[in-house]
């Protein structure tokens, strides 16, 4: 004879599982079958545009030999690190004046961060070449304050562009995890570690920023894996001349029509952002930021 605990602990399990179908069917039909089909591709070869069902690693290898591909990685890499090093600079002050110092204002602050997001993304990076162009605002300013005798070539269509559009376009996500774990942060704390004979310095080292550290890695992340595989900004700001894997992916798929090797460079990039949130969910609970 069924117990009426267990008839109520099922019930809740089955009303879960019904609540949860639609979002996993999408996310199965949506992701992990695509992800599963450019996996397949991955492992195949294009031969006189003909595609040969050969199992092969060379698509994997090809991204390390190629200088062309292991360029445009490392490229990714390398912005994608420097633009969440810098978000993180820029983000946790602000995050700190809006949980702590803004009073009143809290809000209207709140909104002005997410105000971007109400813009079209491309609308807003094409705002960034008027701004970077040699013929643009920050070019022009300059000339009339004399600081430059001729425009600088090359704020537009660099690294630097690239990495000036993807810190002002994912700043956001480094700011709201960061105010989440900051608010958290009780006032009397720090006057607790004050009257300990704490100095400001150090009640922030010993007491702020590991209550804020998770706050931080997950804002991290998150800017890392945006910025990394992002394709928008790289060519508009990047101009082709300095091409991050997203551009190399549509390269290889509409130019050269070699579905494997864009396949294999779409399941490398996957898997460094899986490796990253797994870093995440082994370093940070997710209940420490919401």
């Amino acid at each position: 004879m069924e117990r009426p605990a267990d008839s109520f602990v099922r019930r809740p399990l089955a009303h879960a599982a019904v609540g949860l179908f639609p979002l996993l069917a999408w996310e199965a039909l949506f992701f992990l079958l695509p992800m599963a089909i450019l996996f397949v591709y991955s492992f195949w070869r294009m031969r006189d545009f003909r595609l040969e069902i050969t199992f092969t690693l060379d698509n994997y290898a090809e991204i390390v030999t190629n200088p062309f591909l292991w360029k445009a990685f490392v490229l990714s890499l390398e912005i994608a690190v420097a633009g969440t090093i810098v978000c993180a600079v820029i983000a946790y002050p602000v995050a700190y004046f809006i949980a702590k110092r803004a009073g009143h204002w809290k809000t209207l602050c709140l909104v002005g961060v997410v105000i971007p997001f109400w813009t079209s993304f491309i609308l807003r990076a094409y705002a960034w070449k008027l701004l970077l162009g040699e013929q643009g605002i920050i070019n022009s300013g300059l000339l009339r304050l004399g600081l430059i005798d001729a425009p600088l070539a090359g704020l537009l269509y660099s690294p630097v562009a690239t990495s000036i559009g993807l810190v002002y376009g994912f700043l956001p996500f480094m700011i709201m995890p960061l105010y989440t774990s900051i608010e958290k942060v009780q006032d009397s704390w720090l006057q607790a570690a004050a009257d300990l004979g704490a100095s400001p310095w150090r009640a922030f080292r010993e007491v702020t920023f590991p209550l804020c550290f998770p706050g931080l890695v997950v804002g991290a992340v998150f800017t890392f894996i945006f910025a990394v595989g992002e394709y928008v900004i790289p060519a508009l700001l990047g101009g082709g001349k300095s091409l991050m894997v997203a551009q190399a992916i549509v390269l290889e798929f509409e130019t050269q029509q070699n579905w494997p090797g864009g396949a294999a460079l779409a399941i490398a990039l996957l898997l460094i952002i899986l490796a990253m949130l797994g870093l995440l969910l082994r370093w940070v609970r997710m209940e420490d930021v919401l």
